[in-house]
């Protein structure tokens, strides 16, 4: 974790600069909330779930460097023990927990939270689920 603490402050800039301790920190909460509402059989993928959203969810486009996607390449060759697809980011998958499994946030898109959106109502009153509200969302609820 140092390692990648320390490339991470020399490498990419965040949008809103942290301290090193508030993301252990964060990742320490993520860590917890998830843990104690759910049996955990992939510990690993828990991990590295928490690793990449505490450590590398601030970053975005920044002085004209896309940092977020260049985080995710960093992440995908430099640690390996977790494969991630090939196909976009780290950032557009979540773990999941039952059968230990990387998985594409919009499956995560059910019928439950379409469900929810009352369409009588006017469209700034709802939120569209999209794979960044999605992960939004499901991060939001791990930390409140």
């Amino acid at each position: 974790m140092p390692e990648t603490l320390f490339y991470c402050a020399k490498t990419f800039k965040h949008l809103i600069p942290q301290v090193q301790i508030a993301m252990v920190m964060s990742m320490c909460k993520l860590l917890e909330n998830i843990l104690k509402h759910n049996e955990i059989k992939g510990l690993e993928y828990i991990f590295v779930f928490a690793c990449i959203w505490c450590v590398g969810g601030g970053y975005a486009e920044k002085d004209g460097k896309d940092f977020s996607k260049e985080f995710s390449n960093w992440w995908k060759t430099e640690w390996k023990f977790i494969r991630f697809p090939s196909k976009g980011t780290v950032f557009d998958y979540y773990v999941d927990i039952e059968n230990s499994t990387l998985e594409d946030w919009s499956k995560m898109s059910t019928s439950d939270i379409v469900s929810t959106i009352d369409t009588s109502k006017s469209i700034p009153s709802y939120t569209i689920p999209t794979v960044n509200t999605i992960s939004a969302s499901f991060l939001m609820r791990q930390f409140i």
